[in-house]
C-alpha cells in the first residue's frame, strides 16, 4: 500500500514529451495544443488567453500593483502571465499546472533557459527553479518531482543570455584527444538534432571519422558501411568531468535508411551540445547552484514503465496484499480466540481446585 502510495503521487506530476518528426525538437502537449522545449529561451511564450486582470486596476477592490501582480494577473496587459494550464501525466491524468508565460502569435515554446531579472518570477516547470528532463530517442518526461542519481556533475556560467555556458575542453575517442576545445565557447541545445562545430573542428571530426568509412555528402556525415562498430566519443568538462557519447545516441537514421553522423558546421563561432549530447539522459538543473546534474537513463521507456507498474501493483501486489491482511487478521482473531478459551478453561480449574481445597479445609 505505501509503495503504491508513493509510487502514485510521484507519478502524478511526471509528463510525457515526444519528437516531432520534421524538427526533431521535443514538445510538451497541453490541452490547448503543445510547446517545444527550449533551454535557450528565458520565457515561455504561449497563445493560450486566460483570465487577464489590468495591473494598476481594482477589480476586486484592492489595488493591483504591476511590481506584485499574482496568478491571473497580466504585466503590461499581453506581457507577462501566470495562468493554470492543464497537462497530462504518464498516468493519463489531468492535471494543473501552473505556468509563468508570455502570449504570442508565434511558436509555442517552454522556455527553460536561465532565470534572469527577479526571483519573484522563478522559473517554469513548473514555477520551479529545479526541474528534470529526460530526453529518449524519440520520447521522454519533464517533472519537477523526480528522483535523479546524480551520475554526473557540470556547472554551467552566468552569462548575458539564457543560455546555458558550459566548459567543455576536450573530445576524445578510445583515449585519444580528436578536438581540444579548450577556451571556446559551449552552450547546451534542446532543438538542434546535431553537435555543431566550427569549421575546423567540424573538419577534425570528418578527418578522424573518416578510417570508419564515413564520408560527408550533401552536407551530411553518411555511414557507407552500417557493419562498421562506431566507438563510444568522450566529452570532458572542466574540473575533469566525464560524459560519453554511445553510437545510438550520435547516429541517426534518415530517409531510405541512410545513417549520418550526428555533428554538423556551427554558423557561429562556438560549440552547441545538441539533442545527441543529451540522448538517454535524466537531466536535472538546480538553477539555485547553478549545475547540470546527468544521469544514464532510459528516456523511451520510462513513460511506459511507470503506468505498468502502477497497474502491476493495482492488479497484483495491492490485492495479494489486501488477501494476505485478511487472512493474517483472521488467524490473528482465531489465536486470539483460542487463547481466551484457553486463558477461561485455566480460570475455571484453577477456581474449581480452589472451591475443592476450601471445602476440604472446612
Amino acid at each position: 500500500m505505501i509503495i503504491f502510495l508513493i509510487t502514485t503521487a510521484l507519478a502524478l506530476h511526471i509528463y510525457p514529451i515526444s519528437q516531432d518528426p520534421k524538427t526533431y525538437a521535443f514538445q510538451l502537449a497541453y490541452q490547448q495544443g503543445s510547446l517545444t522545449i527550449d533551454l535557450n529561451s528565458q520565457m515561455t511564450q504561449m497563445k493560450l488567453k486566460g483570465q487577464q486582470i489590468k495591473c494598476d486596476d481594482s477589480p476586486f477592490g484592492d489595488h493591483i500593483k504591476c511590481s506584485s501582480c499574482t496568478p491571473n494577473c497580466v504585466i503590461e496587459e499581453g506581457n507577462l502571465m501566470h495562468a493554470d494550464i492543464i497537462l497530462s501525466n504518464v498516468l493519463e491524468d489531468e492535471q494543473l499546472e501552473q505556468m509563468l508565460y508570455i502570449s504570442t502569435d508565434k511558436e509555442e515554446i517552454l522556455g527553460l533557459g536561465q532565470q534572469r531579472g527577479t526571483p519573484q518570477f522563478p522559473q517554469n516547470p513548473f514555477i520551479s527553479n529545479i526541474f528534470h528532463l529526460c530526453f529518449g530517442y524519440t520520447k521522454g518526461f519533464i517533472s519537477k518531482e523526480f528522483k535523479n542519481s546524480y551520475q554526473n556533475q557540470i556547472n554551467y556560467k552566468l552569462n548575458s543570455s539564457s543560455k546555458y555556458q558550459v566548459d567543455l575542453k576536450l573530445i576524445k575517442v578510445e583515449n585519444k584527444t580528436i578536438l581540444n576545445l579548450t577556451g571556446k565557447v559551449t552552450y547546451i541545445d534542446s532543438r538542434d538534432p546535431y553537435i555543431l562545430l566550427p569549421e575546423k573542428h567540424y573538419r577534425k571530426i570528418i578527418t578522424f571519422f573518416s578510417q570508419y568509412q564515413i564520408v560527408e555528402q550533401s552536407h551530411n556525415l553518411i555511414l557507407k558501411n552500417e557493419s562498421v562498430e562506431l566507438p563510444d566519443i568522450e566529452f570532458l568538462f572542466d574540473e575533469n568531468q566525464k560524459l560519453i557519447l554511445q553510437p545510438d545516441s550520435y547516429v541517426l537514421t534518415i530517409q531510405n535508411q541512410t545513417q549520418i553522423l550526428r555533428f554538423n558546421r556551427s554558423k557561429l563561432n562556438r560549440i552547441e551540445l545538441g539533442l545527441p549530447f543529451l540522448a538517454q539522459r535524466l537531466i536535472t538543473i538546480d538553477q539555485n547552484t547553478q549545475t547540470f546534474y546527468f544521469s544514464d537513463f532510459n528516456c523511451d521507456d520510462q513513460f511506459q514503465h511507470i503506468p505498468q507498474e502502477i497497474d502491476y501493483i493495482k492488479q497484483i501486489i495491492l490485492p495479494t496484499s489486501l488477501i494476505c491482511l485478511v487472512l493474517y487478521c483472521i488467524f490473528t482473531q482465531k489465536a486470539k480466540i483460542k487463547n481466551q478459551l484457553t486463558a477461561n478453561q485455566n480460570y475455571e480449574m484453577t477456581k474449581l481446585n480452589q472451591e475443592v481445597e476450601d471445602e476440604e479445609e472446612i
